[in-house]
């Protein structure tokens, strides 16, 4: 019996961490578009337990500035605590209430669309399991930012514990490269110099 509730627990941490990647999907893509403009577009998306990305068009690389900037934004919406609803609609009011934009995962197909809503910043026709408010994701850390192709960006995330465990990772091998070098990590990049 216990070996069950693990596992029922187990599966259920795994799921909603899929759930919690997923709306922040949600929320980066949101983000992307009002920090970079309206030419950001959803071009692909992967989400997984620990990691998820979101590929976005743009015409250039992302800085580093640029990247700071979309974690804090989304990390801002995270503690807005945004509501997160379902809505179906046949196909033709969809287009006509929210535009084109419902289609950021690419087409769905059929006559009728479940469209998620994050209260106030995105809608999206998406048959993804998601959480009920924005405030569950938790933390919200950018891992990786990385070029797919030519008008394409990848940015690699990850949220909630996750999120923690790959900072405090990136934390120790800063402590164990300043140990290394016999130096106060506050001056590692003082010493490189």
């Amino acid at each position: 019996a216990f070996a069950r509730r693990r596992e029922i627990y187990r599966n259920w941490r795994r799921r909603h961490n899929l759930m919690r990647h997923h709306t922040a999907t949600h929320l980066l893509n949101a983000s992307c578009r009002e920090l970079l403009g309206n030419h950001i577009w959803q071009a692909g998306a992967l989400k997984e337990a620990d990691k998820a990305h979101l590929d976005i068009t743009h015409f250039k690389r992302l800085t580093t500035e640029e990247i700071k900037k979309i974690e804090i934004l989304v990390n801002k919406r995270i503690q807005e605590n945004l509501e997160v609803e379902t809505e179906v609609l046949e196909r033709g009011k969809a287009e006509q209430k929210f535009g084109f934009r419902i289609y950021q995962g690419g087409f769905v197909p059929g006559k009728i669309l479940r469209l998620v809503k994050v209260k106030g910043l995105d809608v999206q026709a998406c048959g993804g399991t998601h959480i009920a408010r924005t405030g569950e994701i938790g933390a919200f850390k950018i891992l990786k930012r990385e070029n797919v192709r030519d008008g394409v960006e990848r940015i690699t995330f990850s949220v909630g514990i996750p999120a923690i465990e790959f900072t405090q990772a990136s934390e120790e091998k800063l402590r164990m490269t300043a140990e290394i070098l016999g130096i106060q990590e506050q001056k590692i990049v003082e010493s490189a110099g």
